[in-house]
């Protein structure tokens, strides 16, 4: 159960989701759960026939629902809306909003900032957080406790950064960003070329440049370019353990799931969905809208709106027909044996 420092009532939860309210208006709320946690301050949601007994067992003071259930969820206070989840994301975006307001923004006495960094506006830095010559912070900027920033950083509005985030010299952040602990953008390149007998490091001068409300879960990595500019677009969000090489280029508001690999110079376009596991050999573009099924690994260019799946990955109807083909393939080789044993024996 979350619960909120601030109650909701019958009119600022019909603010926020404009939608039929049927039932008991006199009511407040101030926490959202699982049905079988909930007490009479708690919202929950019921779009799936499965759930609906649990739901009808409740104490939930509220239930959003969509109107194939409204006429079976007993007299009890029901916001109905066509997307019932969707609805209760929202209202759960707004509250966590409105307790945030709350915040403090404060420098801690033990971070170590450089007399050069310049702010916008207000920041928020926790204890031991180290910021170089020449960062830039936003007004509003939030970062957490032991997050490394380094000189030349800029890291715009509202972005935050959560503990022990590190951020290389150089790099770009955009507005409203979120980095999740253990982040790492702007580490060098994986990249090297024996000479004299030896692997010999290729120097990586470029840096990564991030957009606008992009999320990024703990422990991913984004590596600086070459030369020029490794970039994540705008709206994109990226899982845990993402491994994204140097001068690669994410468009916008594409989706990258837990243990994806993207070797350097891949471009992956807008609206994109990798699913977990995939890899991607480098120097290969991904079209914009393509969908990507897990562990598949990609080695040529994937044109726009695809569905790929497989190892190599290959058109995602064809990759399905063949997984299930591959289960008769010992009785056919059963089968092929005997015609050559038969041949034989003639």
């Amino acid at each position: 159960m979350k619960k909120f420092s601030q109650s909701l009532d019958h009119a600022a939860i019909i603010k926020i989701i404009p939608a039929l309210w049927q039932g008991d208006k006199n009511i407040e709320l101030n926490s959202v759960c699982e049905p079988h946690e909930a007490d009479g301050k708690s919202i929950i949601f019921c779009e799936q026939e499965r759930l609906l007994d649990e739901v009808k067992a409740s104490s939930a003071g509220l239930v959003i629902t969509n109107p194939a259930f409204k006429d079976r969820l007993g007299d009890r206070p029901l916001l109905i809306v066509e997307k019932p989840y969707f609805s209760f994301t929202v209202l759960v975006d707004h509250w966590l909003k409105l307790d945030d307001t709350d915040h403090e923004f404060q420098i801690h006495p033990t971070a170590v900032i450089d007399p050069s960094v310049r702010f916008e506006g207000e920041a928020s830095i926790g204890a031991y957080v180290c910021i170089g010559a020449n960062a830039f912070l936003g007004n509003g900027v939030r970062i957490a406790e032991g997050c490394s920033v380094a000189a030349n950083v800029s890291i715009a509005s509202g972005t935050r950064l959560f503990p022990r985030v590190t951020i290389y010299e150089s790099c770009q952040i955009g507005k409203n960003c979120i980095f999740h602990s253990g982040v790492v953008i702007g580490a060098d390149g994986f990249g090297y070329q024996v000479f004299g007998g030896k692997q010999q490091k290729i120097p990586q001068v470029g840096n990564v440049i991030i957009g606008d409300e992009v999320e990024i879960g703990p422990n991913t990595t984004i590596d600086r370019a070459t030369l020029g500019s490794t970039v994540v677009g705008n709206g994109t969000k990226i899982d845990n353990l993402v491994q994204i090489g140097h001068n690669c280029e994410i468009g916008q508001h594409s989706i990258l799931c837990a243990q994806v690999g993207l070797a350097g110079s891949t471009i992956v376009g807008d609206f994109v969905y990798l699913a977990g596991q995939v890899g991607a050999a480098g120097h290969i573009t991904i079209g914009s809208g393509a969908m990507i099924g897990a562990q598949s690994g990609i080695v040529s260019d994937v044109p726009e709106k695809a569905r790929y799946f497989g190892s190599p990955a290959t058109d995602a109807n064809q990759a399905k027909r063949l997984v299930v083909a591959q289960k008769y393939l010992p009785e056919m080789l059963r089968a092929y044996q005997k015609t050559l044993k038969d041949k034989n024996n003639d």
